[in-house]
């Protein structure tokens, strides 16, 4: 399956058919990694009460796998801020969905550039 499919299934099992909103979501993530072993990435929101984020999901459409991270947020009763770390395969632009408690999809981009992949491809592959 080509990476636009794969990316666009991702996206429609998340989404199951609502409209996706491009506000009150954020991902920041460094514009230039220099290893995409290890890319440091921040989702925000301050949704409260119907509109607290319940659920987030990242995507990496370039990746061989491209669903990266599905979390589940307890109701914390303060605004969203999720840290990790993600592995990039190449440079692109990564999406963060989320899920209010309301039912509504939240939607957040950030492209960054990757100057070594991390996703095992610029290693030679030697048998045995």
């Amino acid at each position: 399956m080509a990476a636009t499919e794969r990316f666009d299934s991702e996206v429609a099992l998340f989404t199951a058919g609502r409209p996706v909103r491009a506000d009150g979501l954020n991902l920041e993530a460094p514009p230039v990694a220099e290893s995409g072993y290890s890319v440091p990435v921040t989702v925000t929101s301050a949704g409260t009460g119907p509109d607290r984020v319940v659920r987030v999901r990242l995507l990496a459409p370039d990746n061989p796998l491209v669903r990266l991270a599905t979390v589940t947020v307890g109701d914390t009763g303060v605004p969203l801020r999720l840290s990790t770390r993600i592995r990039l395969a190449r440079s692109q632009t990564v999406v963060a969905l989320a899920e209010t408690a309301g039912g509504q999809v939240l939607r957040a981009e950030a492209a960054i550039a990757v100057v070594v992949g991390g996703c095992g491809f610029d290693l030679p592959l030697e048998p045995g």
